[in-house]
């Protein structure tokens, strides 16, 4: 018999439910206790988890680590004890194989399914953690589940009404608020928000600040800055914040070193010292409300769930800040537990037949350029507090003389427009499209599965595309700058590389170094064309020109093809002067299907039709082709300027320099660092 359950990985304590006769029920663990602490201990060659790790924290003893949930999603280490380093969804599942052992003794047989429940505000990453630590202490997760939905269908098991209310749920490290409807045995969640850096742990440390500032004035001395110490004082704020829960005060012993100090902590100076935080879970609760444009007045009740709410402030502050009546119940520590156990009762044959429709706390959007090219944007393509799951679908067009085999897809988390404000929590690549250049549409869809995990599809007219997870680059600056700026921002682009070479007269006679400038031209001609990679399948076509022009070669993607035709250029093949058209030819060897085109000049001398040349630079211009023009000799500068059409795309040089020069060419092309000036 397959045995399926509930589990309540909490911050700070942690549950196991199962549905036994139609109810959950709490497996207690091997102390007998409903809850066990998250807490792990490191001692000796040991690791020690729940009960006895807790005991030696509260000792001191060993290296023992705790509310390590608020860090799931994160890569880095938590904790390092004898050369081992462990992150906090490693963790994660040392905790829930500890959980999952003990529940299955008690059961008799082993726990092999399981649904996990985790705060409304993780997001992808966290939640994806989250699974794979299940997965890695060998449970088959059939579903996460967020904390107050959980908690909210074990409510509305037992108390279904139809009526919307707020659940505030104030756990030992993450804070959450949802506004959900019931409405004839259905469950909805409309709204929610929350902060998983908020909780009962901040309470805790609340009341240790208020002891050591104590035992500070008493000694001279700050135990806080004491590792070990500090976890021991922050197992005690736990014990004294339990008993301020029934009494006025409550003693609070620090002992450090050789020094004792006994302070009484009074319920009066614990809600002064944490009013502020009462003040942040309402902001959130207002927060939720405005999102869905709702009021106190739509609400019926406040439910309260997690340990935390069981602070008397809690409930004296939410009453009176919102004059809703203020429900708890007698288990709402096990409430999350129970919810997941029903849940998980419910799945048969992998699909949930509970009434549960729940929502995204996070809007999803893409790493998208703006418009102008100027910026990056975290364009939205789920709003938040949509119902799970949901996707949305957005058409990409790859433009003509594109020729890219990949697409690279960022999925981001958050509210704001700019992107350093969202959470990078995906890079996705597409590939196996169709692409022949001529401009191609893919299928981007954005999904949100009912997990709460982003996923990432695409199509080609329907046809199914290869979509591969690969992790985030290390260095993510280049989102806050120019995408123009993007070292890696390159297209794959064929392109139709055409070169003019000047061959009149005066390309044979020597320059002040001694160097002939035809042979020159061809040396760095045949270097420039070996720059390019035989993967970005350009084509290379060559025009001699003097008193007219010839086409030496035409356009071919056989670069050794070229050069033998480079090789085989006279001077003076065409004539003596410099009369030739070549800037036309060009024109039409550069513009092949499917290409985009490329002109590169060399030239040495004045141009005898200097007028015709610049009206045709022009024409070639408004069709969108570079032009870049190397001149050297006698050649004009300004007429250099004149016939390129692009910025910085005219360049005068010496003959010994012309290597060079066609090595930045080269440089520019390869990085589509090519602007079509305007025209003056």
């Amino acid at each position: 018999m397959v045995q399926r359950v509930g589990i309540d990985l909490g911050t700070t304590f942690s549950a196991v439910s199962k549905v036994v006769d139609g109810k959950p029920v709490i497996i207690r663990n091997s102390y007998g206790k409903e809850l066990t602490p998250s807490v792990i201990c490191f001692f000796n060659d040991e690791v020690l988890v729940g009960e006895e790790a807790y005991e030696m924290m509260a000792s001191g003893a060993g290296e023992s680590v705790t509310a390590f949930k608020r860090r799931m999603g994160f890569t880095n280490p938590i904790i390092t004890y004898n050369g081992s380093s462990y992150n906090a969804e490693q963790l994660s599942a040392i905790l829930l194989k500890h959980l999952v052992d003990e529940a299955s003794a008690a059961l008799g047989s082993k726990i092999t399914e399981a649904v996990i429940t985790v705060p409304q505000y993780f997001d992808h990453v966290s939640r994806k953690a989250t699974i794979d630590a299940g997965r890695a202490c060998g449970l088959d997760v059939l579903k996460i589940i967020n904390e107050p939905t959980s908690a909210a269908l074990y409510y509305g098991y037992n108390y279904s009404k139809n009526k919307t209310i707020m659940v505030y749920d104030l756990g030992g490290g993450t804070f959450d608020v949802n506004v959900i409807s019931f409405d004839n045995g259905k469950t909805e969640v409309l709204a929610s928000k929350g902060d998983h850096f908020l909780g009962g742990k901040n309470w805790d440390e609340a009341l240790m600040n208020l002891a050591c500032d104590g035992f500070m004035d008493e000694f001279g001395i700050d135990p806080r800055e004491d590792p070990k110490s500090k976890s021991v004082m922050m197992a005690t704020a736990e014990k004294v914040k339990r008993q301020l829960s029934t009494g006025s005060s409550a003693p609070f012993l620090i002992e450090y070193k050789e020094w004792t100090g006994r302070y009484t902590i009074t319920r009066n100076a614990f809600y002064r010292a944490t009013e502020h935080l009462l003040i942040t879970t309402m902001d959130i609760c207002n927060k939720v409300l405005e999102d869905k444009k709702m009021g106190w007045d739509d609400i019926d009740e406040i439910l309260l769930i997690g340990g935390s709410s069981r602070m008397p402030m809690v409930q004296s502050f939410l009453k009176e800040q919102t004059g809703r009546p203020v429900v708890h119940h007698p288990d709402m520590e096990l409430a999350v537990a129970k919810g997941a156990a029903l849940a998980a009762s419910a799945y048969r044959n992998g699909i949930s037949e509970t009434v549960l429709s729940d929502v995204t706390a996070h809007s999803l959007g893409a790493l998208s350029v703006k418009e102008g090219c100027d910026r990056y944007v975290n364009e939205i393509m789920i709003p938040k507090n949509s119902g799970i799951p949901c996707k949305f679908t957005k058409p990409f067009r790859i433009n003509e003389r594109n020729w890219t085999k990949v697409i690279e897809v960022y999925a981001l988390q958050g509210e704001s427009e700019d992107p350093d404000d969202c959470v990078i929590v995906s890079r996705s690549e597409i590939s196996d499209f169709v692409n022949e250049g001529t401009g191609t549409v893919i299928n981007i869809t954005y999904n949100y599965d009912e997990n709460g995990v982003v996923v990432i599809t695409a199509d080609q007219g329907g046809s199914p595309l290869k979509v591969r997870t690969t992790p985030l680059p290390d260095d993510m600056d280049w989102i806050s700058g120019k995408p123009s700026d993007r070292k890696d921002n390159k297209e794959t682009v064929r392109k139709s590389i055409v070169v003019c070479l000047d061959v009149s007269r005066s390309m044979r006679d020597y320059d002040p170094n001694d160097k002939v400038p035809i042979d020159e031209a061809k040396r760095s001609i045949k270097a420039f064309v070996d720059r390019f990679d035989e993967e970005e399948n350009n084509l290379y076509s060559l025009i001699a020109f003097s008193d007219r022009s010839k086409v030496v070669c035409e356009p071919t993607p056989d670069r050794a093809a070229f050069k033998q035709a480079v090789d085989s250029v006279k001077v003076m093949s065409t004539g003596r002067g410099t009369a030739g058209k070549p800037l036309q030819e060009a024109k039409a060897l550069a513009q092949g299907d499917g290409y985009y085109g490329v002109i590169v000049v060399l030239t040495d001398g004045v141009w005898e039709k200097k007028d015709e040349a610049i009206r045709q630079s022009s024409d070639i211009s408004d069709a969108g082709i570079p032009i870049f023009a190397v001149g050297f000799g006698e050649v004009e500068r300004g007429f250099l300027k004149q016939i390129s059409t692009i910025y910085n795309g005219d360049l005068y040089t010496c003959v010994s320099d012309l290597g060079s020069t066609m090595e930045t060419i080269a440089t520019a092309i390869k990085t589509n660092d090519m602007r079509i000036r305007a025209r003056d």
